[in-house]
Parts: C-alpha cells; sequence; structure tokens
C-alpha cells in the first residue's frame, strides 16, 4: 500500500503558497534541491504533475489542486491533533488587521493554517486600507497590524520589501488612448503611486471602478474594464502581471507589522512570528 509522507505533503502546500522552491526550502529548514525530490517523489506516487509554469508562476495543474485541498485538510487534522497533546496549550484572542488584498492571499493559506495549528486562540481578523488600520490601532481596535506603506510606520518592524506591477484580468488586454485604471479610494498607497507615476512620465489615465475590496477589483479586472496596481506578492492566481511600453515602473512599498496590544501574550507574539515567518522565509 502506498503512503503519502506528510513531510512531503508540507513541502507541497508551503511551495504552492510561496510559488517558490528556494522559499519554501529556506521555511521548512531545507534545500531547494530536497524539495525538489520531495515533489517529484510525490508526483510519482499520485502519477501526474503538480504544477504548470505559467507566466513566472506557479500554476496549479487539476490534480495538483485535488491534492493541495486533500493535504491541507491532512496535516491540518495532524497539526490540530498535535496540538491537543501541548503541555501548556497556547490561548486567547489576537485581534488582526489586514489590507483586503493580504486578507485574499492570507486567510485561506497561512491564518488558516494558524487556526487549525492553535484551535484555542481566537482570531479576529478585520480587512481595510492601511490608513485606516493605523487609525483604528491608533483607537485600540487591534492587537497586531498588517500594512503597506511607502515609509516605516512608527513602531512598525519591515518584513518585506515589495515590487509594485500592473495587474490585469487576462495577459493579452489592450486599451486605446488613456490608460483605463481600476482603482482603491482616496488614501490607498497603490492608488497615489499609480496616479503620481503616471502623471510624472506625461501618461493620460482615465479611473474606470473604484473599490475598496480586492475581490471587487479583481471582477473588474476580468470585466476588462482597466488595469490595477498591487505588490507582487499579494497578486492572486487568478489575475496576470502585465508589463507595456506605456506602462512605466511603480517602484517598491513596504510591508510592515505592528504591535498594538497593551499587554503582550503568547497568542499575539506566536501569530506575529507566523506572519513574519510567511511575508519574509
Amino acid at each position: 500500500m502506498k503512503h503519502l509522507s506528510l513531510e512531503s505533503l508540507r513541502a507541497y502546500i508551503t511551495v504552492a503558497d510561496l510559488q517558490s522552491f528556494t522559499q519554501a526550502g529556506e521555511r521548512l529548514g531545507r534545500s531547494q534541491p530536497a524539495i525538489s525530490l520531495q515533489l517529484k517523489r510525490l508526483e510519482e506516487q499520485i502519477d501526474a504533475s503538480l504544477f504548470d509554469r505559467q507566466g513566472g508562476k506557479l500554476k496549479l495543474t487539476a490534480a495538483g489542486q485535488e491534492l493541495y485541498q486533500g493535504a491541507r485538510a491532512l496535516l491540518a487534522a495532524h497539526d490540530q491533533l498535535l496540538a491537543k497533546f501541548e503541555k501548556t496549550p497556547i490561548s486567547g484572542q489576537v485581534r488582526l488587521g489586514i489590507p483586503s488584498e493580504f486578507a485574499t492571499a492570507l486567510l485561506p493559506r497561512i491564518l488558516g493554517q494558524f487556526a487549525t495549528s492553535y484551535p484555542q486562540i481566537t482570531l479576529e481578523v478585520t480587512s481595510a486600507l492601511s490608513r485606516d488600520l493605523r487609525l483604528g490601532a491608533s483607537r485600540g481596535q487591534f492587537d497586531i497590524i498588517l500594512t503597506v506603506a511607502e515609509q516605516a510606520p512608527p513602531t512598525a518592524v519591515q518584513v518585506k520589501e515589495d515590487q509594485l506591477v500592473w495587474v490585469a484580468g487576462r495577459s493579452d488586454f489592450q486599451w486605446q488612448g488613456a490608460v483605463p485604471l481600476v482603482l482603491a479610494a482616496e488614501g490607498c498607497i497603490y492608488r497615489r503611486r499609480t496616479l503620481q507615476t503616471l502623471k510624472q512620465v506625461g501618461r493620460p489615465s482615465r479611473i474606470t471602478y473604484t473599490n475598496n475590496d480586492l475581490t471587487g477589483i479583481s471582477s473588474a479586472l476580468k470585466s476588462d474594464l482597466g488595469i490595477t496596481a498591487l505588490a507582487r506578492s499579494s497578486v492572486p492566481q487568478d489575475l496576470v502581471e502585465i508589463r507595456h511600453p506605456d506602462l512605466p515602473m511603480l517602484g517598491s512599498v513596504g510591508i510592515y507589522l505592528e504591535r498594538h496590544q497593551q499587554q503582550p501574550n503568547d497568542a499575539s507574539e506566536h501569530l506575529l512570528d507566523y506572519l513574519s515567518g510567511y511575508l519574509n522565509p
């Protein structure tokens, strides 16, 4: 009887989540060749390919998607069972604020893993613009916030510098005249950087759709209403990064984690370490 290795499944999930064999190896404390070998053996066991490389991204095949869902459930059950036997289970409530584009990437992946690994920790998650998250934190509404900024906010720790990229619903999206833009509302760093950069190079633009939530922005992009700008690590798999002679480079932004709990506790510290490791493997 065949047996799927939990280590190999964890390596596969980590590669799929981080979109990188090298980063997965760093996260798991293994070399990139070791991770590649584990996945090769996994493919041999199930007799199917797990990834297709498309435009620099690792896209899951149909078999890969099926294995991903099953592997996540299996690893979650394993981690949850193991956590029950810890001598001093970590418990408590953590109020987390994150931008919507990172909520889309983090909630089903890293936060899902965290919740199953530490079932006695209650997560209260709010997504909003970074500006609004900082305002909420100053009012005591959050214990930890993840924000995007051009300069380090006070007391913040930078966990990643990320490139801003142009994003569309399809790789062959074209337009004539002014660049059609799908953006969040005033106060969004991506909106400000996009409009400033296009103005600096003398490229006319027009805003065709405004929405603060990435789900709404994604729907507009897939309906060919225009293009947007996102931090590269937050681009959903169903959207594509594009390059066009009319589009200038947007530069980079910093991604920061900030503590705001009045009294630090084990629950919030564990989540902080979890998020830091995911964003900066």
